[in-house]
């Protein structure tokens, strides 16, 4: 009878781990879409500066891993690119001034974009959510609330985070990044529409809490199932 109810138990838990799983890796699939470009606003607030306004292109193939950011405005920054992949880890910059290509030291995946409280490792895929963090999952009212706590500390800057998604849609509403148990950002994300078959928001607001700055991103236009050249992910043809 003990062997029985352990085997019980043990399909349950199973069950609940592949769950919890299925749920994470659909959240990641839809904040990732396999193909994707659009033109974004990118608005960085701080409570000692000025807000400044930027807008880039961007294109995605998330099956490979890559994106490509192009500022287009101002004109201080216009043709400015960054090529990333490998979840942020490895990043080509062009710089239009100097007509210049070069890769970027690591360190760099950890910095903002133009400043940003979007880091270059938050415009990646999170694969490593799946595969670096122990899965939570807990239901409350029409959301689900995932914990994921950091299992090496070595393999990622942040050691908690904390993902609301709507039970139906499994789009996220809010995430939140802890560093040392401290709450450092919260990503929310608003305006949620639909595409074709792809959900998106068309508002993400990134608030650094240490800091209090945050940067919005305005998603301008967008489209999804994108068939790229084969050279638009090529270090070697960034500049433009």
């Amino acid at each position: 009878m003990f062997i029985i109810y352990l085997f019980l138990f043990s399909n349950l838990i199973f069950n609940q781990s592949y769950e919890s799983y299925s749920i994470l890796d659909s959240i990641v699939n839809k904040l990732t879409p396999p193909t994707s470009k659009g033109i974004i606003t990118q608005v960085n607030t701080s409570p000692v500066k000025k807000d400044r306004l930027f807008k880039y292109e961007y294109f995605a193939d998330n099956v490979e891993g890559v994106q490509l950011i192009r500022y287009i405005f101002p004109k201080k920054v216009k043709n400015n690119s960054f090529l990333i992949k490998n979840n942020g880890k490895d990043i080509w910059a062009y710089f239009d001034r100097t007509r210049r290509i070069r890769k970027l030291g690591s360190h760099v995946s950890k910095q903002g974009l133009q400043n940003s409280d979007f880091t270059f490792e938050d415009l990646g895929k999170n694969n490593n959510w799946l595969t670096d963090y122990k899965i939570d999952l807990k239901k409350e009212k029409n959301d689900f609330i995932i914990n994921l706590n950091i299992i090496d500390k070595k393999k990622s800057d942040y050691d908690k985070i904390i993902i609301y998604a709507n039970v139906e849609t499994l789009y996220p509403s809010k995430i939140s990044y802890f560093k040392k148990n401290i709450n450092e950002k919260t990503l929310f994300l608003d305006n949620i529409l639909y595409n074709n078959s792809f959900l998106y928001a068309q508002t993400m607001l990134m608030k650094n809490n240490l800091t209090k700055t945050e940067t919005k991103m305005i998603i301008d236009e967008v489209e999804f199932d994108v068939l790229f050249d084969n050279d638009i992910f090529n270090e070697n043809k960034l500049q433009k």
